[in-house]
């Protein structure tokens, strides 16, 4: 399904939460892989851009809302990967009054993407533009950078509170909405793949993209969430936490242990091919334990990233190589 096959349903926002709207994106023209959301405060808010190609989704979903675009008073990305802030320079040219909201690690890049589109072509090639489009610069005048601590008053009770979240990339935040306790964690709690979903048991990995996998600070993102003890969690990819909180956290610490274990048994740099074959066969197995068969439908949501997350952890054992050397 692409954006233009999209029935007019698909582009309405859905409850996620009290004040709290969602709406599916379509990413890569695949359903229930990205998730935007509206925090409908006084100065209402976007989580997440998403990427420049999904613009015309969210825009749309603002208008089915009645959410005038000159009332949208901030865009914020938890990071600035392609696929979470890909769209925000785009989307700030149709929302007039709106600021952006992003890690000071990750600001520069929005303000001049060039570098970010260099990385993000080494990973995805020529499917980079299908996939995700080609971001915007952002004026630099509109973009605030945040730190760990730092919060956003949208009014109405909500107030965003920002929270270091440095496993996956070091310019992350997971982002508290303090008025209805919902945690957006970026990717820092790993993807929930949809279709391997059941009811009340959601199926997560962890998402180890290249070049800044950092086990150790995802660890310590769970312990942090743990004591945080949120209301819910709200994931990019894709949709509300289904699980109890524990389980979610548990399993997180469990598969970044498992992951990271596949690279066990050389001193020399794996090669990426390598790790995407362990990789593969660790999710197949996982797979088998929830006793879920690896279908069609399963494969199109997983294989893109068993390989990236493959790259990643490739990247993340030369690092680690090197250094003890």
């Amino acid at each position: 399904m692409t954006d233009r096959e999209m029935k007019p349903a698909d582009r309405e926002m859905k409850p996620a939460a009290e004040d709290t709207f969602y709406v599916d994106l379509v990413q890569g023209g695949v359903p229930g892989r990205f998730s935007g959301y509206l925090v409908a405060a006084p100065r209402p808010a976007l989580i997440e851009s998403g990427s420049a190609r999904d613009v015309e989704i969210w825009l749309d979903a603002l208008d089915r809302m009645g959410v005038p675009r000159s009332d949208v008073a901030y865009v914020v990305v938890t990071h600035v990967h392609l696929d979470h802030g890909g769209g925000a320079g785009v989307l700030l040219k149709e929302l007039p009054s709106a600021r952006l909201v992003v890690h000071r690690a990750g600001a520069r890049h929005m303000v001049d993407p060039t570098r970010l589109v260099q990385g993000s072509r080494a990973v995805f090639g020529q499917r980079l533009e299908r996939l995700f489009g080609l971001p915007e610069p952002a004026p630099e005048a509109r973009v605030d950078a945040v730190d760990d601590g730092d919060s956003i008053d949208l009014g109405g009770g909500h107030r965003l509170r920002f929270l270091e979240g440095r496993g996956h990339a070091r310019h992350q935040h997971m982002i508290l909405d303090e008025g209805t306790g919902m945690l957006f964690p970026g990717d820092e709690l790993g993807v929930r793949y949809l279709p391997a979903c059941r009811p009340g048991r959601d199926y997560v990995l962890p998402s180890t993209v290249p070049n800044q996998f950092d086990p150790e600070a995802m660890l310590a993102s769970v312990d942090r969430v743990r004591a945080l003890r949120p209301e819910g969690v709200l994931f990019s990819h894709f949709g509300r936490l289904e699980s109890p909180l524990d389980v979610l956290l548990d399993r997180i610490a469990g598969q970044v242990h498992a992951f990271v274990g596949l690279l066990d048994g050389g001193e020399a740099p794996l090669p990426a091919g390598e790790v995407r074959r362990r990789l593969e066969r660790h999710v197949r197995s996982d797979l088998q334990a929830y006793e879920l068969e690896w279908t069609p439908e399963l494969a199109a949501s997983l294989d893109m990233d068993v390989e990236v997350c493959a790259m990643g952890l490739a990247d993340y054992h030369a690092r680690r190589v090197g250094t003890s050397g």
